[in-house]
C-alpha cells in the first residue's frame, strides 16, 4: 500500500505547493508591476487567492497520505496501526516534518483565504506561509538524508520555489488570460518572462545539484529505476521548456494579432506537460537513487 501512497502524497505536495507559490510570485511580482486597471486587479488577485488556497489544501490532504506512508514501511504484520502513526508523527525526524508540513498548510490555506478577502496583511502572511512550506519540504526524503545534508536542502528550497514561479506561476497566467484585455495581457506576457526564466534557472541549477550528488555514475541513468525516471523527466521537461520558449518568442505577437484563444491552447499543452513532470517527480522522489 505504501508503494503507492507516497508517490500520491508527493504529487498532492508537490503540485499543490506550485500553485501556493505561483500565486504569490504573481501577485508581488506580476500583477503589481503590469499595470492592471481596478477591474481587472480586483478579479486577478482573487483568482490567484482561490487558487493558492487549492494548494494549500492538496499540501494539507498531503499529510495523512504520506504520514501512513511512513507508518506501513516501519510497519510488521500485525503491528496496530494508530500507536504506531502516533509513533511515527512525535518521534522520527520524517514524521515530525511531516507534522510540520500539516501545521504551515494550514496556515496557509487561512493566509489564502483572508487575501481572497482583498486585505493585504493576508497576501504577506501566505508569502511567509508558503516560503516556511518550501523549507519544510526539505527536511526529509532525500535531501535530509544526503551528506551534506545543508546544501542539498538549499537545493530542494530553491527547486521547490523556482517550479512554483514558472509552472505554478504559468497556471495562474493561463486563468487571467481569459478575462484580461488585450494591452494588458501583453504586459502579463512581457513581465512574465522574466519571472519564467528566472524560475527555469532555479530549477536546472538545483536539479544538477541533486544529480551531482546522487548519480555516482552517468550509467545509473540507465541501471537504476531512479535514473530512468530521472531521464523520463527530463525528456519531458524538455517540452516545456521548448513550449515555453515558443511563447516568449511569440506570445506577444499572438495576443495583437487577436489569437489569444490559440495562446491559451498552447499554454494549456505545456500545463499538460508539466503535470507529467509532476507524476515522474513524485515517482523520482519516493524511489531509491541506489
Amino acid at each position: 500500500m505504501s508503494d503507492w501512497l507516497r508517490p500520491l502524497a508527493n504529487l498532492l505536495h508537490f503540485a499543490g505547493l506550485a500553485l501556493a507559490v505561483g500565486a504569490v510570485v504573481l501577485r508581488f511580482a506580476l500583477v503589481n508591476r503590469s499595470g492592471l486597471t481596478v477591474t481587472e486587479r480586483g478579479p486577478a488577485e482573487r483568482d490567484l487567492a482561490k487558487y493558492g488556497f487549492a494548494g494549500a489544501i492538496g499540501v494539507l490532504l498531503a499529510v495523512p497520505s504520506a504520514a501512513l506512508a511512513q507508518a506501513l514501511g516501519l510497519a510488521f504484520p500485525g503491528d496496530p496501526l494508530l500507536p504506531l502513526l502516533r509513533q511515527v508523527l512525535t518521534t522520527t525526524d520524517a514524521g515530525r516534518a511531516i507534522a510540520l508540513q500539516g501545521v504551515w498548510a494550514a496556515a496557509m490555506a487561512f493566509a489564502f483565504s483572508v487575501a481572497r478577502l482583498g486585505p493585504q496583511r493576508g497576501w504577506t502572511f501566505a508569502a511567509v506561509t508558503v516560503t516556511v512550506s518550501a523549507i519544510v519540504v526539505a527536511l526529509r526524503g532525500h535531501a535530509a538524508a544526503t551528506d551534506p545534508r545543508l546544501p542539498a536542502q538549499v537545493a530542494t528550497v530553491l527547486h521547490v520555489l523556482g517550479a512554483g514561479a514558472w509552472i505554478g506561476g504559468l497556471f495562474h497566467l493561463w486563468r487571467i488570460a481569459r478575462k484580461a484585455s488585450e494591452a494588458t495581457l501583453v504586459r502579463l506576457l512581457e513581465n512574465f518572462h522574466g519571472i519564467a526564466l528566472g524560475g527555469v534557472t532555479l530549477v536546472v541549477a538545483s536539479g544538477l545539484w541533486h544529480v551531482w550528488t546522487l548519480v555516482d555514475t552517468p550509467v545509473e541513468l540507465v541501471t537504476t529505476g531512479w535514473g530512468r525516471l530521472l531521464v523520463a523527466k527530463l525528456v519531458v521537461l524538455a517540452g516545456v521548456a521548448r513550449l515555453g520558449y515558443r511563447h516568449w518568442r511569440g506570445g506577444e505577437a499572438r495576443v495583437l494579432a487577436g489569437d489569444r484563444a490559440a495562446l491559451r491552447q498552447s499554454f494549456a499543452r505545456e500545463l499538460q506537460l508539466a503535470a507529467v513532470v509532476f507524476v515522474l517527480t513524485a515517482a523520482l522522489t519516493s524511489t531509491s537513487p541506489r
